[in-house]
């Protein structure tokens, strides 16, 4: 990757943090974590969100109208590692949503699908993970089996194509790629953009509607929250006492590696280099917007 951060869309970039200065308690930003405001290591236990990052999301947080982690991780890990008191939580792509005070609800249609999943998981089990390279997560209703760690990865996955990911789809459950990553899943309509809309239909502070949207993200997952705030942006707030329509912006913002998927460019507004091109786009959000 160049050294250059903001890779493609500046005037964007630029236009969209305008928007969020005019009236910063009215503006949203979604952040996916893995690869976004984590660097992508080998094994996801090990991940971490750095302490540069943390201090600025902590600083933003209260200034914003909304911020919120939307992340595949389990929800109560994914709020130990960011650690930002004030935003919200999203996890297992959508399915968890964490309030303000820490009350977790999970969309009942993941219930069925659990024990199937863990069918599966004792399946992956009986493999042998450490000649495979294999790294397994087992969130409940979602089983994610890592493979950056595999001395030969295509060979690592076409075993797991063969033991896990075909009777998984024969047992009804979907399978979603990401980041040397398969995951296993309830196949329903539930993911980071219903997770995101959910938010954003939501009233901001105060009763207060939401007008300008950022979503930071890496992968084929973020995709869907590239969609929602493009979908929201595309609808303007109408004002209930004027009746005029109130025009709103909305960003994607891609954190782009080596191994970035056309898709994820192709559904994003703006290109950064991940994980310092966020750290700059978040930066110059606290800049624009000024202190509490």
């Amino acid at each position: 990757m160049t050294d250059k951060l903001i890779l493609r869309g500046e005037h964007e970039l630029e236009a969209w943090l305008e928007a969020a200065a005019r009236e910063p308690r009215a503006a949203a930003v979604f952040c996916d974590i893995d690869g976004t405001i984590s660097p992508i290591v080998g094994d996801p236990y090990a991940a971490a969100v750095p302490d540069t990052f943390r201090a600025t999301l902590a600083a933003l947080a209260p200034r914003l109208g909304l911020l919120a982690f939307v992340t595949g991780r389990d929800i109560h890990q994914a709020a130990a590692m960011v650690g930002v008191d004030g935003a919200r939580y999203v996890g297992l792509h959508g399915f968890d949503l964490m309030a303000p005070n820490g009350i977790v609800t999970r969309d009942p249609s993941a219930e069925p699908y659990v024990e199937r999943v863990q069918q599966m998981a004792r399946r992956v089990r009986m493999l042998d993970a450490e000649s495979l390279g294999l790294v397994i997560e087992n969130k409940g209703p979602m089983l994610d089996l890592h493979y950056r760690q595999a001395p030969d990865a295509a060979a690592t996955l076409e075993v797991l194509e063969d033991e896990i990911l075909d009777p998984a789809r024969e047992l009804g459950l979907a399978v979603a790629t990401g980041h040397f990553l398969v995951e296993l899943r309830p196949p329903e309509p539930v993911n980071k953009g219903t997770a995101t809309l959910r938010l954003l239909e939501s009233a901001g502070p105060d009763d207060r509607e939401l007008t300008a949207a950022l979503f930071l993200g890496d992968d084929l997952t973020d995709c869907t929250g590239f969609a929602a705030v493009h979908e929201w942006g595309d609808e303007p707030l109408v004002d209930a006492a004027t009746a005029s329509a109130v025009p709103r912006t909305a960003l994607a913002v891609a954190a782009l590696t080596d191994e970035t998927p056309d898709e994820v460019k192709e559904e994003s507004d703006v290109w950064v280099a991940a994980t310092p091109g966020v750290f700059e786009v978040l930066t110059r959000l606290a800049g624009a917007i000024g202190p509490g």
